[in-house]
């Protein structure tokens, strides 16, 4: 049986689901409508933020929609920490305007940060070219673009060391 995913990260990126899930199939740009792109969790690996969504009305994540097999969840599972990092939730995606909405699975942070954890600019930009390569709306890119990263907070604080918050 089939499922469908929305990612909203690097997971948008088709080399990304070739590798997790071989067997997906690629639906669209899908948009989820009352929820906003965060960065709330502080990665393990590298220590700066990692994506999230948080409800937020009138704000709108844009991303991919996938079908999967079932088979194929416990790929993205691993990658995204089921259970610990991050749980499997139910949204409700839309392709088009005005066409029916789908109901995807998709992950959030189980325990989040608060305020946003900047990202690493590795990371930012692997999202900004998955969001290029799947076609997202431009005046969303713009926003990803827009996002401080952890690089660049340091480098201000570098320039001036005694400046307050």
């Amino acid at each position: 049986m089939a499922v469908k995913y929305f990612a909203y990260a690097s997971n948008m990126a088709p080399e990304v689901m070739a590798h997790l899930c071989p067997r997906h199939r690629y639906l669209g740009v899908g948009r989820l409508n009352d929820y906003r792109l965060a960065f709330t969790r502080r990665s393990v690996k590298t220590g700066s933020g990692v994506a999230d969504i948080i409800e937020a009305p009138g704000q709108i994540v844009w991303g991919a929609l996938y079908e999967i097999d079932d088979d194929e969840i416990a790929a993205i599972d691993r990658k995204e920490g089921h259970g610990w990092a991050y749980v499997r939730v139910t949204v409700p995606v839309e392709l088009e305007v005005g066409r029916p909405r789908n109901t995807a699975i998709t992950y959030v942070v189980r325990s989040k940060e608060s305020p946003d954890v900047p990202p690493s600019r590795e990371y930012l930009c692997r999202v900004i070219e998955a969001a290029h390569a799947r076609g997202l709306p431009g005046p969303y890119i713009e926003k990803l673009e827009a996002v401080r990263t952890a690089e660049a907070i340091a480098e201000e604080c570098r320039q001036n060391p005694h400046r307050s918050k």
